[in-house]
């Protein structure tokens, strides 16, 4: 056997903790080092972008942030993408939500981390109204008065006390609505604001549910979606930003063509044990 040879028969011994480290490091190192790879926009996403462009500046964008830890690998680039893309345009926003008491926490530390550089305040240019349970019928009321329905933000300072909740009363005063989950209130949103109020809706999900999506963007009830990780990464090639969206889709396929490259390795080795050893030959 040569040496290569021999290598590759060995190598189906080799400890799994080692492989277990190399692919940890190929996962980190495209994100520590701010790696990125070329990214063509979809029509979700471009519609998503061109629906934030159409926002009139007397309107808010409200941000349904129904998602929590467990999916904040995908929703986090996404709403962030979003963030920049706002404040760049210098719109405001609320944030909310139905379901994930965690999600506009989150939405609101990367605002608060974003706002620095754009000199966003917080009453002044975004409000987080917090977690608001009851499903549907809370959009209904949302959608008919915010101050009725929700009378103080998630801090429990009263909505008088804030700026911007002067010029935001109802369903009228939300320019779009752009929904972050990895699960399936989208038809509470499309019943709601995109059916009785009018108001574009647009969703960034989670990868596995994105087929349930097509059928609202054929329809038109969604004017767009940041489909995974891939759509926050494409978001971030229209904004000519690297941001995580991109470093996280470079890290997948850093990842996976290294794990490739292990499996063609690993039956290298196998067929050529095979061909050495008389016992194995059927």
């Amino acid at each position: 056997m040569g040496q290569l040879t021999q290598w590759l028969v060995r190598f189906q011994a080799i400890d799994r903790r080692v492989i277990y480290l190399l692919v940890a490091m190929s996962l980190a190192l495209p994100i520590v080092l701010q790696w990125s790879m070329p990214q063509i926009p979809t029509p979700p996403t471009r519609q998503c972008y061109e629906a934030v462009e159409k926002v009139p500046p007397d309107k808010v964008v409200l941000i349904a942030a129904d998602f929590d830890t467990g999916t904040v690998g995908e929703n986090g680039p996404q709403v962030q993408a979003l963030l920049e893309h706002l404040m760049r345009r210098r719109k405001k926003f609320i944030i909310m939500t139905l379901i994930a008491p965690q999600g506009p926490t989150l939405v609101e530390l990367y605002a608060q981390n974003l706002g620095k550089r754009y000199g966003y305040r917080y009453g002044r240019d975004f409000v987080n109204l917090g977690y608001i349970p009851g499903g549907q019928p809370v959009l209904e009321r949302l959608g008919r008065s915010i101050w009725e329905t929700r009378p103080t933000d998630s801090k429990r300072i009263p909505l008088t006390e804030l700026p911007l909740m002067e010029r935001v009363r109802s369903a009228k005063d939300i320019g779009l609505v752009a929904l972050f989950t990895g699960t399936g209130v989208l038809p509470w949103y499309v019943q709601t604001f995109w059916a009785q109020f009018k108001v574009p809706l647009v969703e960034g999900c989670t990868g596995i549910i994105v087929p349930e999506l097509f059928p609202y963007l054929e329809t038109k009830q969604l004017a767009g979606a940041w489909l995974g990780l891939k759509g926050a990464a494409e978001y971030e090639r229209l904004l000519n930003t690297n941001g995580l969206g991109m470093r996280g889709m470079m890290a997948q396929s850093v990842a996976h063509a290294f794990v490739l490259f292990l499996i063609l390795l690993g039956n290298v080795g196998m067929r050529l044990a095979r061909s050495q050893s008389p016992r194995q030959r059927l």
